[in-house]
């Protein structure tokens, strides 16, 4: 199969920290590629990776989020008693984490620039949100360790207004 695109297709698919770190290897090389941004080709086996194969484009980049949510919530919660828990500390990294497929150097048009906009005040006011949610307080051989309820995260992404 040949898989040609351009290195903002990429950025678009929410792919683009994926791909730098497999697949590039370099901040400098991203970079440069993107500001580039020619097309390319890149393999099958580099579009598995990176989860090329198994997204399609969009601009409503709060309902891509809500996605890469639940599924982080989904994969890393652990099952205690009758609940499932998340880490405190591994939500608030994996909010910050979405932001970083956006690189800094990226010049979107004005569609993703309003969308990105939109996702960055979605993600600050789920982030206040969360922080005021019940904290769950466990110890595992004598280390403690903070927890959210994953339903109550679950209940905070807004998947209607946007």
């Amino acid at each position: 199969m040949k898989i040609t695109l351009c290195a903002e297709d990429i950025v678009k698919r929410c792919l683009w920290d994926t791909f730098t770190y497999y697949i590039i290897g370099s901040e400098k090389e991203a970079e440069k590629l993107l500001k580039e941004n020619k097309e390319f080709e890149i393999s099958e086996r580099d579009a598995i990776v990176i989860g090329l194969l198994k997204v399609m484009e969009t601009d409503n980049l709060i309902h891509r989020f809500n996605d890469y949510l639940i599924h982080f919530l989904t994969v890393r919660s652990l099952k205690e008693k009758d609940n499932f828990l998340i880490k405190k500390k591994s939500v608030e990294t994996a909010i910050d984490k979405f932001i970083d497929k956006f690189p800094p150097y990226w010049e979107p048009n004005i569609v993703y620039k309003q969308s990105l906009k939109d996702v960055v005040e979605y993600t600050e006011d789920l982030k206040n949100k969360i922080s005021k949610l019940e904290i769950i307080k466990m110890s595992v051989q004598n280390v403690s360790y903070e927890f959210y309820n994953t339903s109550a995260v679950k209940k905070l992404l807004n998947f209607n207004n946007y």
